[in-house]
């Protein structure tokens, strides 16, 4: 490599540097923020870095405790405490899960149909379902509320879980149709002249052939799910079953906000996600890009 080429790929790394500091900067800052202490978290001017490292916001997270700096140095209690978060926390997990299980189960099975059986309109159903992901959550979320309303479903983890499968469903079933199109069915042909039956052909060659796809709009399932404010901010009313994205609201007190709490909450929401998109990142790609080219 030349000297010139050299330098130009150190100016470029520099550049890719400041960018992805300016990019993580916001998580940054609510890292350092969830580490201060209250009278850190209110100081003249602000610092990036705590004055002194407290994990103090992190464990009145799961003791349920909430407290704030005061001018007078005293720590004064909210009645906006945190004893909920660790359900708030379960809440999400468990609803994240749920719609992502329903939502892969129905697409794989659904666009396996489209790909391999004949029947009228099989080849219309992939693109209305692309149709459905493109309409507006705020255009279904009142249609579905009444229809969780019938169901006397409103108000619980049931409402949300079934919510957003309406929102993952349609991507992750025209994800994996254009991904199914792509795996060769003499695979399947040759099994089962071999004797298999047609589910064991899709449970030992279709399904491990198709786990890029899958797991791609596994993780588009789940981070959509965990990341919804709109149908949970609606569909429940009580302050046991919220999710996190609309609980930590509850830190918000009058003229008040427990920065430091705020903070922590940002981060162990963040957290998981970002743990989970590192470890499949190659999957994501992979199953993504498949997808796109392939059939």
């Amino acid at each position: 490599m030349s000297a010139l080429g050299a330098v130009r790929q150190v100016i470029a790394y520099l550049v890719l540097l400041v960018v992805t500091f300016l990019i993580c900067f916001p998580l940054i800052w609510a890292a350092s923020t969830s580490l201060k202490s209250p009278k850190d978290v209110m100081a003249t001017p602000p610092t990036l870095l705590p004055a002194e490292v407290t994990i103090e916001n992190y464990r009145n997270l799961v003791t349920g405790k909430q407290q704030y700096y005061r001018a007078d140095q005293s720590y004064v209690p909210t009645t906006a405490a945190p004893q909920h978060f660790t359900s708030w926390f379960a809440n999400s997990v468990i609803v994240s899960l749920g719609s992502t299980a329903i939502s892969i189960l129905i697409s794989t099975l659904a666009a396996y149909s489209v790909t391999r059986f004949r029947y009228r309109g099989r080849r219309i159903i992939p693109y209305f379902s692309l149709l459905g992901y493109m309409i507006p959550s705020i255009i279904l979320v009142f249609p579905l509320f009444l229809v969780m309303a019938e169901l006397r479903l409103t108000n619980s983890l049931w409402s949300l879980t079934f919510g957003y499968v309406s929102i993952t469903l349609p991507f992750c079933m025209w994800l994996l149709w254009a991904f199914f199109r792509g795996i060769p069915i003499e695979l399947e042909e040759a099994a089962m002249i071999d004797g298999a039956s047609r589910l064991r052909v899709f449970v030992d060659i279709v399904l491990p052939s198709a786990a890029p796809g899958i797991i791609a709009a596994a993780i588009f399932s789940l981070i959509v799910s965990w990341n919804d404010f709109l149908f949970a901010r609606v569909f429940i009313n009580s302050i046991e079953n919220l999710p996190l994205t609309v609980g930590v609201m509850h830190f918000f007190e009058g003229t008040h906000v427990d920065w430091g709490l705020m903070m922590a909450s940002a981060v162990l929401m963040t957290v998981p996600m970002a743990i989970l998109f590192m470890l499949m990142q190659r999957h994501l790609v992979a199953g993504f890009g498949a997808g796109a080219v392939k059939g």
